[in-house]
């Protein structure tokens, strides 16, 4: 198990903006490739989010997070960068925490606190 503090290093500090749709920021996998199994819950704020609101970019493919399974794998690559884009409203401005939860296929469940900046 990866200690949090490594894990926040996931996050891409200044990255997190509003959107038409809502909001999104995204991750970096610094640690080693791995297979994304599920994704969620995220918390901003004091609101969590799963399921259908959460959409994946990865290049050009993208996955919603209640697509993400043991059968339906989202590779994700060392150093290459994924957007994470959440359906709802739209963030206050100021500094905001956002916990992600996520299951990769070798380590299992992570999940990592940091707090950012709505750009």
């Amino acid at each position: 198990m990866f200690p949090p503090f490594i894990l926040a290093k996931l996050y891409m500090k200044g990255t997190l903006k509003n959107t038409e749709n809502g909001f999104e920021f995204s991750l970096k996998n610094i640690i080693d490739s791995t297979m994304l199994s599920g994704i969620g819950p995220i918390v901003v704020g004091d609101k969590s989010y799963e399921g259908a609101v959460i959409k994946m970019m990865l290049g050009e493919q993208e996955w919603q997070g209640d697509q993400i399974s043991k059968t339906n794998l989202v590779p994700v690559k060392m150093g290459v960068p994924l957007r994470v884009m959440i359906q709802g409203d739209a963030l206050p401005a100021g500094d905001v925490k956002v916990t992600v939860t996520a299951t990769t296929s070798d380590i299992g469940k992570i999940k990592f606190d940091v707090k950012d900046k709505v750009q």
